[in-house]
């Protein structure tokens, strides 16, 4: 795609006139920004986003002062908004892949050597306690507890299969949890999946001898649960108790978030909480707030969105800073001070998981959002 196609087709997109098919070559495109593509000149580059900030400012900035007086987090239904603040974050991904120099131009960044992103690291407590770091350990078997054998592939997953008829009726209670900047994928006896994100943990038993399959969780983990008619999952969080035979959701039930969430993406669940109950289709969340007795079932526009991080990205979605920077001080394992008046608007778009700290701040101004970098903590500044 040349330079001015690529112009046009960016113009189209934040204008809101792009056919479905240019939204899908404008969206392809971001997703290669990795890739050989051609270069954008600077001056395009500035040309391009003067114009898109131009926008933002026009249809988000008039709600900054709403924001202020109502003190409250509000998601931006409005598409056009969506796609202005969506291209920020993309120039700022195609500066840094595209044309950024070669040479250091001095950025707002000090010490930034010692954050890094995360990557797969998690410990293993097997049911005697022993602990195993699985970033460490050799591939191949881990453990055998009573004819059930756990295995780490050359893939890094952490595989439970059973290789014979568990010798006790006795449940062999192992937990897997991810530090902050780890997450881990696993497999358990009954073929579930399970990835969890940073800083988050499952205990579960390393064979399903009963009539159900039930496990606990902090923090964020997305399944793929196995069907099993004679055998719900069930899925312990923070307040909220999750039932399903066969089906793939994500639960967010981290201490430091106000709302503990299950999406569906596939399926139908169950969700209790105490003695109130709520079913979900597919393209929905429920919501729990703490020291809450209700469930609360909304719409969401983009349930893939949610389990973006399992797939190598932050998906902001009408996101605030707080918690758009809750996310990214999980993930790097790096603590976040605000200083001064925080931006009041909300931000939508999505950042590769792997960049490193200086390019995610790089990219994060070009949304204004303005960080540094001192005593390995991320400032981000009012201005």
């Amino acid at each position: 795609m040349d330079t001015e196609k690529l112009k046009f087709l960016l113009k189209k997109y934040n204008d809101q006139t792009a056919s479905p098919e240019e939204i899908r070559i404008v969206e392809d495109w971001y997703e290669r920004v990795n890739g050989e593509e051609p270069k954008i000149s600077v001056e395009d580059l500035a040309e391009l986003k003067g114009a898109i900030f131009s926008h933002v400012e026009k249809h988000i900035g008039h709600k900054v002062g709403d924001a202020k007086k109502n003190n409250k987090f509000k998601i931006h239904h409005n598409t056009f908004v969506r796609a202005a603040v969506f291209i920020g974050l993309l120039l700022g991904v195609a500066y840094l892949f595209f044309i950024k120099p070669k040479a250091d131009v001095n950025p707002p960044v000090i010490a930034a050597q010692g954050i890094q992103p995360g990557g797969d690291n998690a410990i293993l407590q097997l049911a005697n306690g022993t602990k195993v770091v699985l970033n460490s350990v050799s591939d191949g078997q881990i453990s055998n507890q009573h004819g059930i054998k756990v295995t780490k592939t050359k893939d890094g997953e952490l595989v439970y299969s059973m290789i014979d008829q568990p010798n006790t009726k006795l449940a062999q209670i192992n937990t897997v949890s991810t530090p902050r900047g780890g997450q881990y994928h696993l497999i358990l006896a009954d073929k579930t999946e399970v990835w969890l994100n940073a800083g988050s943990s499952i205990t579960f038993p390393a064979a399903f001898l009963g009539s159900e399959r039930k496990v606990e969780i902090t923090g964020e983990a997305y399944f793929e649960v196995s069907k099993d008619r004679s055998k719900p999952f069930i899925v312990r969080a923070r307040q909220s108790e999750v039932t399903v035979l066969g089906t793939h959701f994500n639960i967010n039930a981290y201490d430091d978030e106000e709302i503990e969430t299950t999406t569906l993406l596939e399926g139908a669940v169950r969700v209790k909480l105490n003695d109130q109950t709520a079913l979900l289709r597919p393209g929905q969340q429920a919501g729990v707030r703490k020291s809450s007795n209700r469930i609360n079932v909304i719409e969401v526009e983009d349930a893939d969105g949610i389990v973006a991080w399992k797939n190598g990205y932050f998906q902001f979605d009408g996101t605030d800073v707080t918690a758009l920077m809750r996310q990214i001080s999980r993930w790097y394992d790096v603590d976040v001070k605000f200083n001064g008046e925080l931006p009041a608007k909300q931000y939508t778009g999505k950042i590769p998981r792997g960049v490193s700290v200086k390019e995610l701040i790089e990219m994060l101004s070009y949304s204004g959002i303005h960080c540094t970098i001192s005593n390995n903590k991320i400032i981000v500044n009012s201005k």
